[in-house]
C-alpha cells in the first residue's frame, strides 16, 4: 500500500495538534503567550509544528512538495 503525504496534509495534521491542545487545556486561548503576534500564537505554534514535521518527512512547499509512503 502506497500513500501520499502532501505540505497541505502535515499543516491540517499540525492545526489537528493545536485544536488538541486547546480541548485537553493545555494550552488557552484565555492565557495566550505574550508574543508580538499577539492574537495569532497559535498559528505561530501551529507554523512551528509543522515545519518539525516537514523536518522529519523531508517535505518543502517549494522543491518537495509531497512524498510517497509505502
Amino acid at each position: 500500500m502506497k500513500n501520499k503525504i502532501t505540505y497541505d496534509d502535515t499543516r491540517d495534521i499540525a492545526i489537528r495538534i493545536i485544536e488538541f491542545l486547546l480541548d485537553k487545556h493545555y494550552l488557552s486561548e484565555d492565557k495566550h503567550i505574550q508574543m508580538e503576534l499577539d492574537d495569532e500564537w497559535d498559528f505561530y505554534l501551529q507554523d512551528g509544528i509543522q515545519d518539525k514535521i516537514n523536518d522529519v518527512l523531508g517535505l518543502d512547499i517549494d522543491d518537495k512538495f509531497e512524498i510517497t509512503i509505502k
